[in-house]
């Protein structure tokens, strides 16, 4: 990382080198019935999740030191969960061996052969309506829960990697129908956010929070724990008011 890591706003206390951002992180304990859970975003300006056509990954969206940073915040979590278009996008995905790393799909269309699943304990998280065909074939390359009918029931995901894995810390890095699940059951404690100066536009391209949206008497607030800016990219930190 170069020198030029400058610390705006810290109200963690935490007064170590700008340089070693997120190396250390204190987060609070963990509820006594789930995971903390937090997510990691980098997005462009106005909110966008890759540079190229609808499907592709986010290569080139974050700069070097972004991804120095989300290791870093990997490196913080028991495990890691994903869905199903972020690991079909990107074919290098590399996550701590010591990680338990997590995918859920709805269709059951997953790249096998990916290093996802030979690189690390992995799990698979589908809808019980999942064909006896695919199912098997899932369960070649990973652990399978079936978990709700149409769609994944993300609060049986949550209670799962809580109660039959241990899991104290959970990183969500979505895509965007994803992270959605998790702001929708109000289960989201800390977003981890980096904007890079880049607009992108399209409205059919995917945001870090997709889905439905939610109902005004519903969307939660954030109090902002930290802002540091590299060049003309910002890395915030937020964590949900009580």
């Amino acid at each position: 990382m170069g020198v030029s890591m400058i610390r705006l706003f810290d109200a963690t206390g935490w007064q170590g080198d700008p340089e070693s951002l997120y190396e250390e992180v204190q987060f609070p304990a963990p509820p006594p019935h789930r995971p903390y859970i937090f997510t990691n975003t980098v997005t462009t300006l106005d909110g966008k999740l890759i540079l190229g056509d609808l499907g592709s990954s986010a290569k080139g969206l974050g700069s070097p030191v972004d991804q120095k940073l989300m290791h870093r915040l990997e490196r913080h979590a028991d495990a890691i969960l994903i869905g199903s278009g972020t690991l079909r996008a990107d074919s290098h995905l590399n996550y701590p061996e010591r990680a338990l790393r997590a995918v859920v799909t709805t269709s059951g269309d997953l790249p096998t052969e990916h290093s996802f699943f030979k690189s690390g304990r992995a799990l698979i998280f589908a809808p019980t309506h999942l064909p006896p065909d695919r199912q098997l074939a899932l369960e070649k390359v990973a652990t399978l829960h079936l978990v709700g009918e149409t769609r994944v029931d993300i609060t049986q995901v949550v209670q799962i990697l809580h109660t039959h894995y241990e899991v104290r810390y959970l990183l969500v890095e979505g895509g965007g129908t994803l992270n959605f699940y998790f702001f929708d059951a109000d289960m989201v404690d800390e977003i981890f956010l980096t904007l890079a100066p880049k607009v992108k536009g399209g409205a059919h391209l995917p945001t870090m929070v997709d889905g439905a949206g939610l109902p005004r008497e519903r969307v939660p607030q954030y109090t902002l724990l930290s802002a540091y800016l590299e060049g003309s990219e910002l890395f915030l930190r937020y964590r949900r008011q009580p």
